[in-house]
């Protein structure tokens, strides 16, 4: 058996190379002794970690080098009932329940930085309109009048 160290799917000995990662697989003893030579990153963490964002591989590798230039520690996880090649794969950025604040506010700002019309939503939104075109809504609307954005669901 072989294993990918990006993602954790199990191989079959003769693959060499993770269908979804695109990198060499390793034998576990392999992965066992390179772990072993790793110096810990963070020993400070009590182990408490917490999911801030679930998305495909490639937005949460983005996040988590985000986070790392950020000095915030994270993790990257196969979201549970996820099994590679199999749903789409979604992954789950965890981080320290302590660095869980600051992760999110960090990944808010790049979201912003990256999108500046979410800024604007959030603006119309605090003046009363819809964040979606901008259309002057009353509080209790459920439903833009202009676009049709669903505003408030439930009650």
């Amino acid at each position: 058996m072989k294993l990918c160290q990006e993602c954790g799917s199990e191989y079959y000995a003769h693959i060499t190379t993770c269908a979804d990662c695109g990198v060499p697989l390793k034998m576990p003893e392999e992965i066992e002794k390179k772990n072993e030579n790793k110096p810990d990153v963070a020993p400070h963490l009590n182990g408490e970690w917490v999911a801030i964002c679930e998305e495909a591989k490639e937005g949460i590798r983005e996040l988590s080098d985000l986070l790392s230039r950020n000095g915030i520690p994270s993790k990257i996880i196969l979201a549970p009932g996820c099994s590679t090649g199999k749903c789409g794969c979604r992954y789950l950025l965890l981080t320290t329940k302590t660095d869980a604040r600051t992760a999110h506010d960090c990944i808010e700002e790049y979201h912003i930085q990256k999108h500046p019309e979410i800024k604007t939503s959030q603006e119309w939104e605090s003046e009363g309109k819809c964040p979606a075109c901008g259309y002057c809504v009353s509080p209790g609307t459920k439903e833009c009048p202009d676009c049709g954005l669903l505003l408030k669901i439930g009650k």
